[in-house]
């Protein structure tokens, strides 16, 4: 996708157009059909494609926060495609008159909670990004009624009526979230039925943030998008300079994540885009943008985990589905 064809729409559409592009195939399908009779069934399609995503290093962000490095265990047999290294546990804030972004986790709780040695695929260091799921607010976005344009369902079905630049960024993303008398509709495109778009509306109690790859549900704070040419659906990462960060509902991060999604321009070893839900990335109070990850420039550790470990990490986030305490929607 080009960045280009965004310029035609607000600086505020066009900057959550831009950072959502990156993932923009986080969503299901995309199909073009002479008809929508029968039902049209989930796929694991892109919507577009973009040539980089560089353009979520536009914004000056505070580099990423690394501790002193600590020997973690060896893998139980040499990585092929990871680097072996010393991996920093606890960071320390940059500036230490900023508010903090980490919480105090006890070296005792690092230790209990960080992978075996027999759990350790390999070590290396990421290039990450962070996106998210934009919110058109439709009272803050208006236009008379002659120029608003309806968003249809499957069947022809009316599912709501928005501005004409609403409608195209959503077209252009293949999926948007519409912010109407206080309520937020997840849409996503599910077939395009004779040139028109037919969206599905997100399941909020079984996805209530977005899918990322077929039927697999995003987890705010705890996603990462991959390379699933290299990485597996469902791997699981940890980041220790991310133990502790200070999440927006007051938890602390354990440092595990999970590769529930891919991204068009998301390509490679080592390179993750962290999901932050419907938190901007360029928002300064993201905890991820505080501390240097909405920076592809950034580099940090990271360890690919296998075996129990993952199992263990995967039950604690309820994958493919989300924990029942999840953070409440914003």
């Amino acid at each position: 996708m080009q960045t280009k064809r965004f310029f035609t729409f607000t600086i505020v559409l066009a900057t959550m157009a831009l950072t959502a592009c990156g993932n923009a195939d986080q969503f299901a399908a995309y199909n073009s059909l002479d008809s929508d009779n029968g039902h049209v069934t989930l796929q694991d399609q892109r919507v577009h494609d973009i040539d980089s995503d560089g353009w979520q290093t536009t914004l000056p962000v505070q580099p990423a926060t690394v501790g002193s490095p600590e020997e973690f265990p060896a893998p139980a047999s040499a990585p092929e495609s990871e680097e072996d290294g010393t991996l920093p546990v606890q960071p320390a804030t940059v500036d230490p008159k900023a508010v903090p972004s980490h919480g105090t986790v006890s070296a005792e709780q690092i230790e209990k909670d960080r992978p075996a040695g027999k759990d350790i695929v390999g070590t290396s260091k990421l290039k990450p990004t962070v996106y998210y799921f934009p919110i058109f607010d439709t009272e803050k976005t208006t236009c008379p009624d002659s120029q608003k344009v309806t968003l249809y369902g499957q069947g022809g079905k009316t599912l709501i009526r928005v501005c004409k630049k609403i409608s195209d960024a959503c077209g252009l993303q293949g999926s948007c979230s519409i912010k109407k008398n206080g309520k937020i509709r997840l849409l996503n495109i599910l077939a395009r039925i004779k040139g028109q778009n037919r969206y599905f509306e997100i399941d909020r109690e079984e996805c209530k943030y977005g899918y990322g790859v077929r039927t697999v549900c995003l987890d705010p704070f705890h996603t990462l998008a991959a390379d699933l040419s290299i990485y597996k659906l469902g791997e699981v990462i940890y980041v220790p300079s991310v133990i502790g960060l200070i999440l927006p509902d007051g938890t602390l991060h354990d440092g595990y994540f999970i590769i529930r999604d891919k991204g068009a321009g998301i390509m490679g070893r080592g390179r993750f885009d962290f999901y932050s839900g419907f938190m901007p990335w360029y928002d300064k109070t993201n905890p991820f943008n505080k501390i240097g990850l909405a920076d592809k420039n950034t580099e940090v550790p990271y360890i690919r985990v296998t075996g129990a470990k993952a199992k263990e990490i995967q039950v604690r986030r309820n994958y493919p589905s989300i924990p029942k305490d999840n953070m409440p929607l914003q």
